[in-house]
């Protein structure tokens, strides 16, 4: 084998520089066509991959790249699209669920404004019965109840609340 030690001519020197950028620019287009994944497992796991695939006659790298592609392929096409359908399906029944909370939960709201709104009128239909209960001599009938002890200010934070809808 011969080594030459002599400096190119300037044409070889354009040559070389031509197809260096040549070798480049395919290369460049080859990377721009593949995507790079970097996928984190278990050593155990990495350890079965490439006993699997030197049982295959695989190369690491090729090997790893033709799992993922026939994973992806038509025969297993079938399955994600039952997979897909049965995620559909779920994410259906779901949904109405969902939309059966929320407007049970709006009606629960909607019933807490308008006991909110008759609240003190009934309080004052409650406390004047109690008087007259006094005024007849039946104390002893009278329970003591804890909306008994409400001020204004405990109906307003429920007014606030459940009429205004401000977040105390």
């Amino acid at each position: 084998m011969k080594i030459n030690k002599s400096k190119p001519s300037n044409k070889e020197h354009v040559l070389q520089r031509h197809h260096a950028d040549l070798i480049s620019a395919l290369e460049e287009i080859e990377s721009q066509e593949k995507a790079r994944l970097k996928v984190v497992i278990s050593r155990e796991a990495a350890e079965k991959l490439k006993k699997f695939l030197e049982e295959k006659g695989l190369p690491e790298r090729q090997g790893i790249v033709l799992l993922i592609n026939y994973g992806l392929s038509d025969e297993s096409e079938e399955e994600l699209e039952k997979l897909k359908l049965e995620k559909d399906t779920q994410m259906r029944y779901l949904y109405g669920t969902y939309c059966n909370m929320k407007f049970r939960a709006y009606e629960y709201f909607m019933e807490n404004k308008a006991i909110t709104m008759r609240l003190n009128f009934a309080l004052s239909k409650n406390r004047s019965l109690k008087r007259k209960l006094v005024e007849e001599g039946l104390q002893s009938c009278i329970s003591q109840d804890e909306w008994d002890n409400w001020d204004e200010e405990k109906v307003n934070e429920f007014f606030r609340k459940y009429v205004f809808m401000s977040r105390l």
